[in-house]
């Protein structure tokens, strides 16, 4: 018997979460006819966004996954029109179509050219990141020895940091663990 009472408490409980819903959609959907009735005669989809929103909030009961964590997070986003929402879903796809060109897309030959360019153009690099540093630190002439370490460290973070420097720094070590490897074994 108890089985029963506490079934029925949960139907009833369940029953006003969706009348609450309920209300919620409808309060929104009045809230959009009239900001439509203000000049807008053109056909307005926030129907369908509001059921779409609604299904997910209900959908999914963990809120990191749902967009109810979005309305929590991003108030702003309530104050947004139909247009301006449609602007910011564009820009979040054109974001996630994007390609990002990484090492493995280019051609070998590139890479080799890079590399060289690298060394060739690297002091002039670490150059700008001392000057950098120097007046990162605020220190210019007459550096004590712990300054000076300092700076320079500062300096090669700087350099490593600046564009794919870390990446031909990486090669060239890979290039020059091979050359000592062959060193070794023909003089041993």
């Amino acid at each position: 018997m108890a089985t029963r009472e506490l079934l029925d408490q949960f139907r009833e409980e369940l029953q006003n979460e969706n009348d609450d819903l309920r209300s919620q959609i409808l309060e929104l959907r009045q809230a959009l006819q009239v900001q439509n009735l203000g000049g807008d005669e053109e056909e307005d989809n926030m129907d369908i966004l509001i059921d779409s929103h609604m299904r997910d909030v209900t959908a999914d009961p963990r809120p990191q996954m749902s967009s109810a964590g979005l309305s929590v997070n991003n108030k702003q986003f309530k104050d947004l029109s139909n247009h301006e929402l449609h602007q910011v879903k564009k820009m979040h796809e054109k974001d996630h179509q994007t390609e990002h060109r990484t090492i493995l897309d280019e051609p070998l030959g590139e890479i080799m050219n890079k590399c060289i360019n690298f060394l060739t153009f690297s002091f002039d690099g670490y150059t700008k990141a001392l000057y950098e540093a120097e007046i990162m630190e605020d220190v210019y002439d007459d550096k004590s020895t712990y300054e000076s370490i300092k700076v320079h460290l500062i300096a090669l973070t700087l350099f490593i940091r600046d564009d794919e420097n870390i990446l031909y720094i990486g090669i060239l070590l890979v290039f020059l663990s091979i050359i000592i490897y062959l060193v070794n074994i023909t003089t041993s």
